[in-house]
């Protein structure tokens, strides 16, 4: 048991310290607090441990309003922290993250775009199946483990979500579900609809929505798609495909990356990792052409049929890695949208973004470290300057940020 006063947040939600030299995260504790601690994992290079007892707490630190914090539920990593603070912590760790790859942005000037309510936000949830004697339960894993916690609320998902738990509880506990381990549910907001899909893929019986309907009859159960809202368009969301699980923060998002463009309706901008089109469909509004970037071959499908539902005629999409595509663009390119996954670019990526001669970037990102290492590469020898950097919370309670990021064409380079 290790008795230490510990320093800052890492990425991750862990509070730094050292002893003997040796970094060690410990978890459950606030920058400042004293703490009695557990050391779970030893590692060459660093340790991990878990708060055990707080000795002196810090006045930031608040009483979790969720129960199953204290019962170890590995979803939420921050709340017994201020919301307020959760911000400047997060803030902070961006800012590191910069500096690590030689990047000069000071972090009083990061733009954070808070919610006012950081609480029911997130619209998609992945809930693991706990098998038991011919019941089943819902849940999240404990922290650090693959052991599931059943739950029957959760403070950040929408409230249709968590009233949609029971009836799919029910539906899994019939052997012919034996198989699920895992339920995916998306909401659709402002509507009653309910997407849901079985992990792995196929192994919901027949008769497994017909199961759960009579539990949920305000619902309306979906297997294939629903249509959710954007920006005044409709779109079809599959669960194989990528939605931004806080709508209310995909607003700010998204206008804070139009606000970066300064697009005035003559350019040509081509929008990478495009997914269904949310995103693409704002541009196409406000740009001559967007030509979309995109891997997936589900979301080239949907987003292909959301343009036009939506009329967005100027909208076309491309399939294929960024690196095979992009290079076959004509120029000239006005703006470049990047909205990589967590791993972010790939290397190869990077190299023909900085070939392309793209006019302006932006780039959106939900993981600080790849994003600070791909805004290095883009930046290096002096290709594009770093004009802006703002972090949007859409993922409040938890360690996640969630980044907009505004590049500039140095003409010289």
């Amino acid at each position: 048991m290790l008795e230490v006063k510990v320093g800052e947040l890492a990425h991750g939600g862990a509070a730094v310290t050292r002893v003997d030299g040796r970094v060690v995260f410990v978890y459950g504790a606030l920058p400042g607090e004293t703490v009695r601690a557990e050391v779970t994992q030893r590692r060459k290079d660093f340790w991990r441990a878990e708060v055990r007892a707080i000795l002196d707490p810090s006045p930031l630190r608040v009483e979790p309003p969720c129960p199953f914090v204290g019962q170890g539920c590995g979803g939420c990593q921050l709340q017994h922290l201020a919301y307020l603070e959760q911000l400047e912590q997060k803030r902070l760790v961006l800012t590191e993250q910069l500096r690590r790859s030689r990047l000069s942005w000071p972090g009083e000037r990061i733009e954070v775009l808070a919610m006012d309510d950081p609480w029911r936000y997130r619209i998609r949830g992945e809930f693991h199946v706990l098998h038991h004697a011919g019941s089943a339960r819902l849940g999240f894993y404990r922290k650090r483990t693959y052991q599931t916690l059943p739950i029957d609320d959760c403070l950040i998902h929408a409230e249709p979500i968590v009233r949609a738990l029971p009836a799919f509880e029910r539906a899994a506990a019939d052997p012919n579900a034996s198989r699920v381990q895992a339920l995916q549910l998306t909401w659709a907001p402002g509507s009653n609809d309910l997407l849901w899909s079985p992990y792995p893929p196929g192994t919901a019986d027949p008769g497994f929505a017909a199961r759960a309907a009579p539990l949920a009859p305000d619902l309306n159960l979906n297997d294939d798609s629903i249509g959710m809202q954007d920006d005044g368009r409709q779109f079809r969301v599959r669960p194989e495909v990528f939605v931004q699980v806080n709508a209310r923060q995909r607003v700010v998002l998204y206008q804070r990356a139009l606000d970066l463009l300064q697009l005035e309706g003559s350019e040509r901008v081509v929008d990478a990792y495009a997914g269904i089109g949310m995103l693409s469909a704002r541009l196409g509004a406000r740009s001559r052409e967007v030509i979309c970037l995109e891997e997936s071959p589900f979301a080239v499908r949907l987003g292909e049929l959301n343009m036009r539902l939506n009329e967005c005629g100027t909208v076309r999409y491309r399939r294929g890695k960024v690196e095979e595509t992009l290079p076959a663009v004509p120029p000239p390119i006005d703006a470049l949208v990047l909205d990589p996954p967590r791993a972010g670019c790939a290397e190869a990526a990077v190299r023909v973004i900085r070939e392309s001669g793209a006019k302006r970037i932006v780039y959106i990102s939900c993981e600080p470290s790849t994003l600070a290492r791909d805004l290095a590469r883009l930046c290096d020898r002096g290709r594009y300057t770093l004009r802006a950097v703002a972090l949007v919370d859409m993922f409040p309670q938890t360690y996640h940020i969630e980044s907009v990021v505004g590049l500039e064409l140095n003409g010289s380079a």
